[in-house]
């Protein structure tokens, strides 16, 4: 009698198959979701975007609910996947950068905002208008990610301030909520439908405020 094939190393399998089908219902969640909203949605949704019964989908999941964190996940992760890009790179932050390139980087998340809302304005319709509101508990974590991302954006300002590039007598802090606060606007406008002259234009105008307004006063020479 032949001795059992031994598997190689790595995950059982059964493991891989698991975590393969649980990936495949949350994406199918997230296209259900931000197709039909949250609210209209239905677990059969779930399970006809796949073919598959009620009882696989609640060998993962208890409710819609319960796979709704995971949905968020998954769009959140696309979200700072495309935005983030290069724009805190830590390279960025290891050398001398004028108020320009400071600029420029919060220019760039915003275009990349803008793009993802042409490309798929379902995500951005749910993450912005649907998803706050369904709960408390995701209140929360939508609020903490914000957190997050200003914590971010405060520290790449302080290095900014101790390089004299910004201003030593604003808060950094506070600055960093403004730089989120103003990149929802044209994401706004986008999913209305107005192109990219006047998203230029919006960010355009920020520039013009912001580039006075942070950068770091010169000595008066007599």
């Amino acid at each position: 009698m032949t001795e059992p094939a031994k598997r190689g190393p790595g995950r059982p399998r059964d493991e891989q198959n698991t975590e393969r089908r649980r990936r495949e219902l949350i994406a199918a969640a997230y296209r259900v979701f931000t197709t039909k909203g949250y609210a209209a949605a239905s677990t059969a949704d779930i399970t006809a975007e796949m073919g598959i019964g009620y009882g696989t989908f609640y060998r993962y999941f208890d409710s819609k609910r319960a796979i709704l964190d995971e949905v968020v996940d998954y769009g959140l992760d696309r979200l700072l996947t495309e935005i983030a890009g290069d724009v805190f790179e830590p390279a960025l932050l290891d050398r001398e950068f004028t108020i320009e390139e400071l600029i420029q980087t919060w220019s760039g998340a915003v275009e990349r905002m803008c793009h993802i809302a042409e490309s798929d304005p379902a995500l951005m319709n749910a993450m912005l208008f649907e998803l706050p509101g369904i709960d408390d508990e995701l209140n929360t974590r939508i609020l903490g990610l914000g957190g997050v991302l200003a914590a971010t954006v405060d520290r790449f300002l302080s290095r900014a301030v101790d390089s004299g590039v910004i201003r030593d007598d604003v808060d950094t802090g506070e600055v960093s909520w403004m730089l989120l606060a103003l990149t929802i606007p044209p994401v706004m406008r986008t999913l209305q439908g107005r192109g990219g002259s006047d998203r230029r234009a919006y960010i355009d105008s920020a520039i013009a405020v912001l580039t006075p307004g942070l950068r770091a006063l010169q000595p008066e020479t007599d």
